[in-house]
């Protein structure tokens, strides 16, 4: 990763009706030239890994209060154990499923993207041509 990137590992707790606790790896990605966006990397058993896209104020917000509309749900919560925890709801046509990260990681993560590019400035970094293309699909 380069100085412009941030690349954080952590497992992540899969939250379902089943018995035992099953634990997803993962990886928190954000590039200083998509300031406004963060992607979470799952590794699953599929061939590659599932990449997930949202906003880094979505993760944000989501560690106080609940966030997110649609695809993405982010909320504060405790884990068993009592520790703060962030849970993630996905859905998608294919199935939803809830994750829960600690909070400590989902914080350290932040705020490692916050020194790299400053909540309010993140439009000042963005290239008109290349959101186009982006939105476009001409990469």
């Amino acid at each position: 990763m380069s100085a412009s990137t941030i690349s954080y590992p952590l497992a992540l707790r899969l939250l379902d009706e089943g018995d035992g606790e099953r634990y997803i790896q993962a990886e928190l990605r954000y590039c200083a030239t998509d300031p406004l966006a963060v992607t979470a990397v799952f590794d699953t058993t599929a061939r590659e890994p599932v990449p997930w896209v949202f906003a880094r104020d979505l993760l944000s917000a989501g560690l106080d209060e609940p966030s997110g509309r649609g695809d993405i749900n982010v909320w504060p919560a405790l884990d068993p154990h009592g520790t703060p925890t962030v849970r993630l709801r996905l859905r998608s046509p294919d199935g939803d499923a809830v994750l829960e990260a600690p909070a400590s990681a989902v914080e350290d993560f932040l705020v490692q993207t916050w020194a790299l590019v400053p909540t309010g400035i993140e439009g000042r970094l963005l290239s008109i041509d290349a959101v186009l293309d982006s939105l476009l699909d001409r990469t």
